[in-house]
């Protein structure tokens, strides 16, 4: 079987031929028997950042590579990169720092789409690193935009096609719709025309504290409730202090998201049995159940 040199072993060979051939022989003119001396510096290698705008044939993750294949906006793609940012210092980032994240994502994203993502069937979602790249020096993170079936419910993803930027298509904003009921949870929530039959409506958005927990006893969840009954409250039109007159419902991020800090809950209106056929916004109570 022929061998073959390994590169380091031929390297060693070829040095060792340029320091023999110097013990037999003159140097030449313009030589100073110095290798490697005249050789350009090697760059320093930095890492790959994701740029803003890019859309990914890839569905959301929480850990990203910078080669996560990216595709034309107008081709089939399941997110597209409404922000990139940067985490500062040298560990992973923590939940508070992740917290932090999240709320330049919504701002930036909102400047990116022209309104709120939370106002139609988009998530964001925050993708950093692989460990490998983070320990290479990666300190960005993406903020990934996706669509999904359902504004309440996570990884219900959809291939869409064409780009969010500066305008979301009208069929994907969120408004009024059928909610159905089972024990102390809405079960499901059709999305119809306000102007059909309908017990509930979207209304507003907020982030919770990282010091609040998930919810898990009925105080925990009183205190939600009354948070989005307050942004019914400027929603509907009426002073904050009759917020206990629009029961609401908060839909939250799964706890595993929860604990490591998307706090994002959405809120909504729910009548109930009793239904309407037009939008509470600015209605000021008029025509409004239990008003």
């Amino acid at each position: 079987m022929r061998g073959r040199l390994t590169a380091g072993t031929m390297l060693a060979a070829l040095l060792m031929n340029v320091a023999l051939a110097g013990c037999g022989a003159a140097l030449p003119d313009g030589a100073d028997g110095q290798l490697a001396d005249d050789w350009a510096p090697v760059a320093e290698v930095k890492a790959v950042v994701p740029e803003a705008g890019t859309c990914l044939d890839t569905r959301p993750t929480p850990s990203g590579s910078s080669w996560d294949k990216a595709v034309p906006c107008i081709s089939s793609h399941y997110s597209e990169i409404a922000h990139v940012g940067t985490f500062t210092g040298d560990t992973e980032p923590s939940p508070a720092q992740l917290a932090a994240a999240y709320a330049e994502c919504d701002t930036k994203s909102a400047a990116y789409l022209g309104r709120p993502w939370w106002q139609a069937r988009l998530q964001v979602h925050i993708s950093i690193p692989m460990t490998r790249a983070w320990e290479g020096g990666a300190r960005w993170f993406r903020c990934d935009l996706v669509q999904v079936e359902s504004a309440n419910w996570d990884d219900t993803w959809v291939a869409r096609t064409g780009s969010l930027k500066g305008a979301i298509p009208a069929d994907l904003l969120v408004s009024c719709g059928s909610a159905v009921a089972k024990g102390e949870f809405i079960d499901s929530m059709t999305e119809v025309p306000c102007a059909t039959a309908h017990n509930s409506e979207y209304i507003g958005f907020f982030r919770a504290p990282l010091t609040t927990p998930y919810p898990k006893s009925d105080r925990q969840w009183t205190a939600l409730y009354r948070q989005c009954s307050e942004l019914a409250a400027g929603y509907v039109g009426v002073s904050k202090t009759q917020w206990y007159k629009l029961p609401t419902v908060a839909w939250l991020a799964y706890p595993e998201a929860w604990a490591a800090g998307d706090r994002r809950v959405r809120c909504t209106v729910y009548f109930g049995t009793k239904k309407i056929k037009k939008t509470v916004k600015g209605s000021k109570g008029k025509g409004v159940p239990y008003f």
